[in-house]
C-alpha cells in the first residue's frame, strides 16, 4: 500500500524542517509528501533538503486546517491509497509508518488507524503531560464521542474511506475538524484502530491552536450537538455539560485577567 502525507502550514513554521525530516526518514518512506501553504502572508519556502522530496502547494487565501488538508489530499498522486497527516510543529518517531502499514495489512477492513503521542514543549523536551492512552485494537463509540484521544499527526486513513465519509467537509475549519471526521467515519460503520507503537511527538506551544481554550470549547460544544444522535441521552448530556463548564471557566479567567 502506498501512503501519502499531508502537512498543512500557515505563517512562520519554525518546526517544519523537523517535521519533514521525521516523515522522510520513515522506513518504508512515504510515496509522496505534500506541504500546503494555507495562504501565509509570506509564502512558505522549503529547505533544499526537502524541496526535491516534497510537493509544495499554496492556497491563495487561508481556508483553515480542514481546507488545507483537503487541498493536500487532492494533490496526492492518484495511486496513493493511504493518507497520513503530520502538523508542521509535530514529528513522527522512527517506525511509526511501518507499524501502521502492518496494522492495516492485518485488518484490511479497518478504515484508519492512529498512534500515541508524547507531549513536548517548544524546546522539544517532554512537558510531563499525558496524552490519553488507548489500548491496541478497535476504538469507537461511545468513548470517541466523549473525548478525542486521536493525535491527528499520528493518523493514517484509507483514501477511499476518507472520501466516502465526505472528506474534510469544512464544518469545523480550525478546531475539532479531525474529530468531526472520525465521528463521520464511525457513523458510516467504519472501524478505527489504535496502534500505540506508532508514536509521534506532539508539540505544545504558546499561541498554538489548542491554547485557545474558549474557541476549542465552542467547537467541541458544536460537535457534540451535531453528533449527539450517535450516543445515548446521558452520554450526550454529560459531554455538553463539560463543554459549557469549560466555557464558563474561561470567561472567569478572562474576567480575572482584566481586573488584574
Amino acid at each position: 500500500m502506498r501512503a501519502g502525507v499531508v502537512v498543512p502550514v500557515h505563517g512562520w513554521a519554525p518546526f517544519l524542517a523537523e517535521a519533514l525530516d521525521s516523515v522522510l526518514a520513515q522506513d518504508p518512506a512515504p510515496a509522496a509528501v505534500v506541504v500546503v501553504d494555507d495562504g501565509s502572508r509570506e509564502p512558505v519556502r522549503l529547505h533544499p533538503d526537502h524541496d526535491t522530496h516534497c510537493t509544495l502547494v499554496r492556497r491563495d487565501r487561508r481556508g483553515g486546517v480542514a481546507a488545507a488538508r483537503a487541498t493536500g489530499e487532492a494533490a496526492l498522486p492518484g495511486d496513493v491509497e493511504l493518507v497520513a497527516h503530520c502538523d508542521a510543529d509535530d514529528a513522527w518517531r522512527p517506525g511509526k509508518l511501518a507499524a501502521q502499514l502492518d496494522a492495516l495489512a492485518a485488518r484490511p477492513h479497518a478504515a484508519a488507524c492512529f498512534g500515541s503521542a508524547e507531549v513536548v514543549g517548544p524546546d522539544g523536551r517532554p512537558t510531563g503531560e499525558r496524552w490519553d492512552d488507548v489500548p491496541p485494537g478497535p476504538f469507537g463509540l461511545p468513548a470517541l464521542y466523549e473525548r478525542n484521544p486521536i493525535p491527528v499527526s499520528s493518523s493514517l486513513v484509507r483514501r477511499d474511506a476518507l472520501r466516502a465519509a465526505g472528506g474534510y467537509a469544512g464544518r469545523f475549519p480550525d478546531f475539532a475538524e479531525d474529530w468531526d471526521l472520525w465521528l463521520r467515519m464511525v457513523r458510516r460503520g467504519e472501524t478505527l484502530l489504535s496502534v500505540p507503537r506508532a508514536r509521534i511527538r506532539y508539540r505544545r506551544q504558546p499561541g498554538g491552536m489548542t491554547a485557545d481554550v474558549a474557541a476549542l470549547a465552542r467547537a467541541q460544544l458544536r460537535l457534540h450537538t451535531v453528533h449527539g444522535d450517535l450516543v445515548d441521552r446521558a452520554t450526550r448530556r454529560r459531554a455538553l455539560l463539560r463543554d459549557r463548564r469549560a466555557l464558563v471557566r474561561d470567561r472567569v479567567r478572562q474576567s480575572v485577567r482584566r481586573v488584574l
